[in-house]
């Protein structure tokens, strides 16, 4: 009998600090989307059986991590990859998640994520997974990565410091541009750690201010326009870190997109999804639609491929049937 389980991608609007000279790193900052989604099944057995190669080798982990014999996974729905979407770790939890229930086993997804390679830096994508809604995490303690004191410490995902539901009638209106992948993986590692022997420690401070002052108040008091300026706000500043490895304080050509949109008063805010290519805007139901029309109009401007979704906010985890 398989397992089905379902589970939404995130935003990853940024950390919350990357300076060295902080107690704590990292502590990404990120929403869980209804679209695009991953839907996916397993069932018990002999060896492994897996048609999709990015899930294959998740498949052959969660084996070997839950000691069982061997799983066929199959993918209905996925999350298009290296976009921004968090969808390496959506993948890594809800297949190991499925092949364990497909064995009733209990699973364990926040304490085997190292295991699979996941939410080293970030623990957005595993808190989407357990509860979607709004997150941010505690971090990593610093020494852990500098090895001041000792040898580094073994990492685990960060745990949660933030959740928040989002109002189900705020909408975000992503665009997949065709300007190629992301960073991820070693690439991405490598690249993080560059940026953070530069990174400045007065942009933490604007961004803690941005979350205390902004964000968190406007999820509380369901303000749309001020939440959409705060995380517009986070993507921006955390450009200045990146600025120097990704040609600006966004990934060309997203720079120009989001000056062009934040002359649209229907977007509240506008920023990119990680290390793109996503761009992401905040808006209303009310006005998705004009949204969607506009940013259609600029990408025909620019001349620039990209396809557009409409998302509503997922305020819940995995679905497992």
């Amino acid at each position: 009998m398989a397992v089905q389980v379902v589970t939404g991608s995130r935003l990853h609007f940024g950390f919350r600090n990357l300076c060295l000279e902080e107690s704590q790193v990292y502590g990404g900052i990120g929403v869980c989307l209804e679209n695009p989604k991953l839907v996916l099944t397993a069932e018990r057995k002999n060896g492994i059986i897996c048609e999709e190669e990015n899930a294959k080798k998740y498949v052959q982990r969660a084996v070997e991590i839950l000691g069982v014999e061997g799983a066929k996974v199959e993918i209905k729905e996925k999350i298009p990859a290296h976009k921004g979407l968090g969808s390496g770790t959506q993948l890594a939890l809800a297949t190991y998640t499925a092949i364990a229930e497909a064995y009733e086993i209990e699973p364990k997804s926040r304490e085997c994520a190292p295991k699979l390679g996941r939410g080293e830096r970030s623990g957005v994508g595993v808190a989407s997974f357990e509860q979607g809604g709004f997150n941010i995490d505690e971090g990593q303690e610093t020494i852990s990565l500098t090895g001041k004191g000792g040898r580094r410490k073994r990492w685990k995902v960060p745990n949660k410091k933030i959740n928040l539901k989002i109002p189900g009638e705020w909408v975000f209106v992503v665009v997949k541009l065709e300007i190629g992948e992301g960073y991820s993986g070693n690439e991405e590692k490598k690249l993080i750690n560059f940026v953070m022997k530069d990174a400045r420690s007065d942009v933490t401070k604007e961004i803690d201010q941005v979350i205390d002052e902004k964000l968190i108040p406007a999820i509380r008091n369901e303000n749309c326009v001020e939440f959409g300026f705060a995380v517009g706000e986070i993507s921006r500043l955390n450009g200045i870190w990146y600025e120097k490895y990704q040609g600006g304080i966004y990934r060309p050509p997203i720079g120009d997109m989001v000056e062009k949109l934040q002359e649209n008063s229907n977007v509240f805010g506008v920023g990119q999804s990680s290390w793109g290519p996503s761009l992401y805007s905040v808006t209303s139901k009310e006005y998705g639609k004009d949204v969607e029309n506009s940013i259609q109009e600029l990408l025909d401007e620019l001349e620039i491929e990209g396809t557009i979704i409409k998302a509503a906010p997922r305020n819940k985890g995995a679905e497992i049937t």
